[in-house]
């Protein structure tokens, strides 16, 4: 009996494990995937916010790449500062405190011309700590 009790507990502790490995659908791992420390803390010295972008459908793996070229040329982002990720499909780049996180995710999108590909805002980083945007 106590070694059928053993065994339960092995399984039950080997599917925990495997539920809580990384997906890649989870905020926390789409932020994770265009973390750049290096980035947070300039754009802290100089005043800025990071904005963290969700981005979801059929092609969003293949759209990193072109996101990055687009969010690069858009007036007030921080060109240096852009990060993709393909998988989790990802983005984010430092802009000024003062522009609106939610209008520049729009101008993004507008720029990227593909109505498949969805932006979303997920976080926003300021003075170093991230926050759920409003």
């Amino acid at each position: 009996m106590k070694c059928t009790w053993t065994f339960v507990a092995l399984v039950a502790a080997l599917v925990a494990a495997d539920a809580a490995s990384a997906c890649g659908a989870c905020v926390e791992d789409k932020v994770a995937a265009t973390y750049d420390h290096a980035v947070i803390a300039q754009a802290m010295r100089r005043h800025q916010q990071v904005l963290f972008v969700g981005v979801e459908g059929p092609r969003a793996e293949l759209a990193a790449g072109r996101l990055a070229q687009v969010a690069r040329k858009l007036r007030g982002v921080e060109a240096a500062s852009v990060r993709t990720s393909a998988s989790p499909a990802a983005l984010s780049f430092a802009v000024a405190a003062s522009q609106n996180p939610q209008a520049t995710v729009a101008a993004v999108r507008t720029a990227l011309r593909d109505p498949q590909t969805q932006l979303t805002l997920i976080r926003v980083a300021r003075d170093g700590v991230l926050v759920e945007p409003k």
